[in-house]
């Protein structure tokens, strides 16, 4: 009797995992959220023009953000493509290629965050929240799609997708704050999401 009724909820789980992977709710919301963290991506190169123009970054600390706003853009479009894929046609190789793409940016921005050194304290704080927030956005997504164990099914129901306006509203509060330094505000101003 025990074993059949584990065996049904082990079937009725794997449907319901079937059924919640094939759902477009999380598919659809990291499509609407990525061109938003796209854009962060790109506004970190922005705050680096602004930051120089106002000589408030050096030329290596301008070269390193750079690079990692670069990087952001490169990894953020490649899942931009592979979840467009999945949506027009759902297939084990595509969900493949979209965790490894997952796993790589987090991998890779916190490595160049990490090696970055950046001179100005304010300025690498805020990067540093730009990477993150992109970075826990992302990983919202990988913990709601299709999962192969009930475990990490479980996981993905208890995580809280950011929805695009909610996203700027985060950047803006946790990136273009004011800091009390005139010159470092109108950078960071001039990256405030609309």
């Amino acid at each position: 009797m025990n074993f059949k009724s584990k065996t049904i909820l082990t079937l009725a789980l794997a449907i319901a995992l079937a059924a919640t992977g094939c759902s477009a709710q999380w598919i659809n919301t990291a499509l609407q959220d990525l061109p938003v963290l796209t854009q962060m991506a790109l506004n970190i190169a922005t705050l680096v023009s602004t930051l120089a123009a106002g000589q408030q970054a050096s030329a290596a600390d301008n070269a390193v953000i750079q690079n990692i706003s670069a990087q952001a853009s490169r990894d953020l479009n490649l899942l931009q493509t592979l979840y467009n894929e999945y949506k027009a046609s759902p297939s084990p190789t595509t969900l493949q290629k979209l965790q490894s793409a997952i796993a790589d940016l987090n991998q890779n921005l916190p490595t160049m965050l990490q090696s970055a050194h950046i001179s100005n304290p304010t300025v690498s704080a805020r990067i540093a929240a730009a990477v993150n927030l992109i970075l826990t956005t992302v990983n919202s997504f990988a913990a709601l799609m299709p999962q192969a164990s009930p475990a990490a099914a479980r996981k993905a129901s208890s995580t809280t997708l950011l929805h695009a306006k909610d996203l700027k509203k985060q950047w803006n509060q946790q990136v273009c704050a004011p800091t009390g330094n005139p010159a470092l505000d109108t950078a960071f101003e001039a990256s405030i999401l609309r």
